[in-house]
């Protein structure tokens, strides 16, 4: 049973209870009240468990999407390092030739404005994704503290 329907019924039981006369009291079967505590007892394992498994799949998405971005970075960087090797090369090879070396100048520089443009849109998508994957998880999170701190809440006023 859930702990809010639990709660629920506890609130049942005081409405329903004997009043005290001339007073706030009311009279409850204790055998009632400890046995819908007990349950309480046995159902908050279950979210508490359910919150740290959150817990747990953020550390592992925010972990894997930290890998994901180190991957892209890395690729970016080889990416980028292969294409200015092809542009020194490319370069040495038509050194000899005056207009042929300034178009490779101007080829080159071209291919590292476009590696350099690629590794940051790499980067910043990246950096999105994984900002995604921690609002997503944030919410998530926010959500189960709300609903602990309502039951809390409940429990306090009875």
């Amino acid at each position: 049973m859930d702990v809010n329907q639990i709660i629920e019924e506890i609130e049942d039981l005081l409405d329903d209870a004997s009043t005290v006369p001339f007073s706030k009291k009311v009279l409850v079967d204790a055998d009632d009240v400890l046995h819908l505590l007990q349950q309480i007892r046995q159902g908050l394992p279950g979210e508490i468990k359910q919150a740290q498994w959150v817990n747990e799949e953020k550390d592992k998405i925010l972990a894997e999407a930290e890998r994901d971005a180190e991957e892209i970075r890395n690729d970016a960087g080889r990416e980028a390092d292969k294409i200015i090797n092809d542009a020194k090369e490319t370069f040495n090879n038509m050194i000899s030739e005056h207009e042929v070396t300034k178009s490779a100048n101007r080829y080159a520089e071209d291919i590292v404005t476009k590696a350099e443009k690629n590794a940051l849109i790499l980067k910043n998508e990246s950096m999105t994704y994984v900002d995604e994957l921690l609002a997503t998880t944030q919410e998530k999170l926010k959500d189960i503290l709300s609903d602990l701190d309502e039951d809390r809440k409940e429990l306090k006023q009875d």
